[in-house]
């Protein structure tokens, strides 16, 4: 599992290859564009929301306690980072499920030779996409209420840090092998399955990507570079051992 592990992360460096491709660059603009407008708008957002209201706040603190504004803006930051991980990632990924799912597509005929989608219509690419982030969406929501609980619970709390950072790898390796898998077809139900026969290398390509988000600058270009290594991590580790239709 640990050699698995390793694997996954390496995988998100063959995505940054992979997007300077010839003939995959095109296909990277939309979701780039999309991931900097959204991310730049979110950090506008609770940037010019939160700013007041921590200098509110401060000026009823004497001098001495000024310490205490890293602080606010530390919880404010780790905020801003699950809802980066846990709402913000799923909602982006909505909205540029299509655009992914080509992108998912042109990079496997890359790396295979075959076309694997001849015969399927943009809208249908359109429609399949959106269905299956809003039943991730759905599971993401149920197992967060559920983590969040634990979360107060004594003594077992102790131990929530760990199963969010876990539960966040899980999750963004479901997001983004989700398009070349959906791609065949593969409900998301058989996607689980699918990872789970290989929980290692899914963890460590979540992980990874997971650590990219949560960098500043970095995180603009998480979005293509992971459809991209999600990718070749299904060509070379999962396809051989999953039944397709396609």
């Amino acid at each position: 599992m640990i050699a698995d592990i390793g694997r996954g992360t390496g995988y998100l460096a063959k995505g940054l290859s992979l997007i300077s491709s010839k003939g995959i660059k095109r296909y990277v603009l939309i979701p780039l564009s999309l991931n900097i407008f959204l991310f730049g708008a979110l950090i506008w957002t609770g940037y010019s929301q939160f700013a007041p209201t921590v200098e509110w706040m401060m000026s009823f603190v004497p001098g001495w306690l000024s310490f205490l504004e890293s602080i606010l803006w530390l919880f404010i930051t780790s905020l801003t980072a699950i809802i980066v991980f846990f709402i913000f990632t799923p909602v982006a990924n909505i909205i540029a499920a299509p655009f992914n799912a080509i992108m998912a597509e042109k990079v496997e005929e890359l790396l295979t030779g075959k076309d694997i989608n001849s015969n399927i219509s943009l809208m249908t690419i359109i429609k399949d996409s959106i269905m299956s982030q809003i039943g991730k969406l759905v599971y993401i929501l149920l197992w967060s209420l559920l983590l969040l609980l634990i979360s107060f619970i004594p003594v077992i709390n102790l131990i929530s840090p760990f199963l969010w950072i876990i539960f966040g790898s899980w999750l963004l390796s479901l997001e983004y092998l989700d398009y070349p898998m959906g791609n065949h077809d593969l409900t998301f139900k058989q996607q689980k399955e699918t990872l789970k026969k290989r929980r290692g290398l899914s963890l460590g390509f979540g992980g990874s990507v997971m650590i990219l988000t949560s960098i500043p600058i970095v995180n603009f270009i998480v979005m293509p570079v992971a459809v991209a290594g999600a990718t070749a991590m299904w060509v070379d580790q999962l396809s051989a051992s999953t039944s397709l239709t396609r």
